[in-house]
């Protein structure tokens, strides 16, 4: 899988260099264009703190474009698939349908956000001496999975290219935010090896007509502690926690910065 992975990421620009992303226009004196205009939109975040999730309000307009939908028979939804499938509870035997895949649109605040978290960890391990060479070499990243629920890929005919503004939807609430909500800063962020785990607690789906999705992240694990005890240790950057499946692995990330958004597969 990690072979798909790596193919991925080079070939359908999941964030591995500053291209495919949404830029924000620089401010000029001179008559503005209808582009301009179009994208100059106004990204400032409310923080909403009243909901234990700690969901975000978006003061006037968002960036938009940042979804792009694979459609079928796309080469990156195909391997986005293979991935989504072996990484699943029966991989032999899929039991999930796959109904949407789509691809997130970072900022380029958000990759370089990304990368400086990563030589953060990387000169951290260089200083101490830790004994994992990856933390050294790349910050130990890893190909993780953020299990959630989405409400506005509910209706099979829309097409979904922005974030929409439904307090309930869990996949946009979560990606506006950079995954910085006070949940996670409660909780960690728990990511997992199974595509089909929740990462969070979840009300019945059928009463709120939401569809499971899962996140594909590219994650900057750092030194990771194998043990789980009351709390995480200042000198770690994530830990590994017990699964609800047997195969799999859980890992809670500390710090946002360390998690990217790749993919958004949308399955029932």
């Amino acid at each position: 899988m990690q072979a798909l992975w790596l193919s991925l990421k080079e070939n359908a620009n999941c964030g591995s260099k500053l291209i495919n992303v949404v830029a924000h226009p620089e401010k000029c004196n001179g008559r503005r264009s209808s582009s301009y205009e179009k994208e100059n939109f106004d990204r400032k975040l409310i923080r909403h703190t009243r909901k234990s999730f700690g969901d975000v309000i978006i003061k006037g307009y968002h960036t938009r474009t940042r979804y792009l939908e694979l459609k079928m028979g796309d080469p990156a939804r195909n391997i986005t698939e293979m991935i989504f499938q072996r990484a699943s509870t029966y991989p032999s035997k899929p039991s999930r349908k796959i109904q949407k895949v789509l691809r997130v649109k970072n900022s380029i605040e958000i990759l370089e956000r990304f990368e400086k978290y990563r030589e953060k960890v990387k000169e951290s391990a260089y200083k101490q001496q830790k004994t994992h060479p990856r933390s050294i070499v790349d910050g130990n990243e890893l190909l993780r999975f953020y299990g959630t629920t989405m409400s506005c890929c509910s209706e099979k005919s829309m097409r979904v290219s922005e974030l929409c503004k439904d307090p309930t939807c869990r996949v946009c609430r979560m990606i506006q935010s950079n995954f910085d909500t006070e949940y996670t800063k409660k909780n960690g962020i728990r990511l997992s090896t199974n595509s089909e785990e929740l990462s969070e607690n979840m009300i019945t789906l059928s009463m709120l007509k939401m569809e499971r999705a899962a996140i594909v992240c590219r994650i900057i694990a750092g030194t990771v502690d194998n043990k789980v005890n009351n709390g995480l240790k200042e000198e770690c950057d994530s830990i590994v926690t017990e699964a609800q499946y047997s195969e799999s692995e859980s890992l809670i990330v500390r710090n946002p910065s360390a998690v990217l958004p790749c993919f958004v597969i949308v399955f029932s």
